[in-house]
């Protein structure tokens, strides 16, 4: 609980930093919540309520909670909003971080939900963060934007989750068809990557980190898993001299894996969770679609890489 509570902020910034404020601003539909709605919600649930109500928690004795007004003045930016919500959850891992026992089972008494302690109203505050990153990310859906489920904490059903990643190599197959080796080395701007860096990536997670993950996930419990940087292997050598063909060759084998171990996977294994340094706790599912989403990721940039080495300007 502790580990997702204080990955939420950086959920949030995942899920958000590609919203334009015109976007931000618009509900999905008639009568609900546009996604700079759902953010000032979260920031007024931990700024004006639980971070306040927790300080008196442990500090008193079962203080009694009066329903909070909305704060004025939050017509705010995305960003700054964010920031709020990151601001305040900081605070409240401060204090969460150092409870003993005893400090866990401090009560306070909300106007809604009577006497509850801090480690209902912690728990009540993780579910909450969940339900309302789904929110967004359902609210991205319907804007077009691409598909950041795992960031959400949401997963695939199985048979879409395994249709996904199957599709993914007649798709990559497809966006470098035709090219020239000069337009697959075509690099759209100075720090950017061309098609055979992009492909070499994809074989590389593949094989290195996404297979070997969830396999740990399946046998291990509870792997911890650090944070992932392809900086270290784009600086290792120059990646744009490795032919497509034969990193998706590579990458065809290895997503071959991938499918058959997923498809063998008994379905509760499905829940087994592993613990990764930016995610937090994450269900095996959850992380496999994370590559159905690195995989749309990828696609894009290399539709874009495409384009651009075609364009006059080149």
């Amino acid at each position: 609980m502790l580990a997702r509570l204080s990955t939420a902020p950086i959920m949030l910034r995942e899920l958000t930093t590609d919203v334009t404020g015109e976007q931000a601003a618009r509900p999905p539909a008639p009568g609900e919540w546009s996604i700079a709605e759902v953010v000032r919600h979260l920031v007024e649930g931990d700024r004006d309520e639980f971070l306040p109500r927790l300080r008196r928690m442990v500090a008193g004795t079962r203080p009694v909670f009066d329903t909070t007004a909305p704060v004025a003045g939050d017509a705010s930016d995305l960003a700054t909003l964010v920031a709020a919500f990151a601001s305040a959850r900081e605070q409240v891992m401060k204090i969460l971080t150092k409870l003993d026992a005893a400090g866990w089972l401090r009560e306070g008494v909300s106007p809604s939900r009577g006497a509850l302690t801090v480690e209902a109203y912690a728990r009540s505050t993780d579910e909450h963060d969940t339900e309302h990153l789904r929110q967004i990310q359902d609210g991205r859906a319907r804007l077009g934007l691409r598909p950041k489920r795992c960031e959400a904490r949401a997963a695939l059903p199985p048979a879409d989750l395994v249709a996904a990643l199957a599709a993914a190599t007649g798709r990559l197959r497809a966006v470098a068809a035709g090219l020239d080796e000069g337009r697959r080395r075509f690099r759209p701007a100075p720090q950017a990557w061309c098609l055979n860096e992009v492909m070499a990536h994809l074989l590389h997670v593949e094989t290195e980190l996404f297979l070997p993950r969830l396999r740990r996930i399946a046998d291990e419990d509870r792997p911890t898993f650090p944070a992932f940087s392809p900086e270290p292997w784009a600086r290792e050598r120059d990646h744009s001299l490795d032919a497509f063909d034969a990193s998706l060759a590579g990458f065809e084998r290895a997503r071959a894996d991938t499918l058959a171990f997923l498809r063998a996977l008994p379905s509760p294994a499905g829940d087994r969770l592993g613990v990764s340094g930016f995610f937090g706790p994450l269900s095996l599912r959850q992380y496999a679609t994370h590559m159905a989403d690195h995989d749309i990721e990828h696609l894009a940039q290399m539709a874009a890489c495409r384009a651009a080495s075609a364009s006059p300007a080149r």
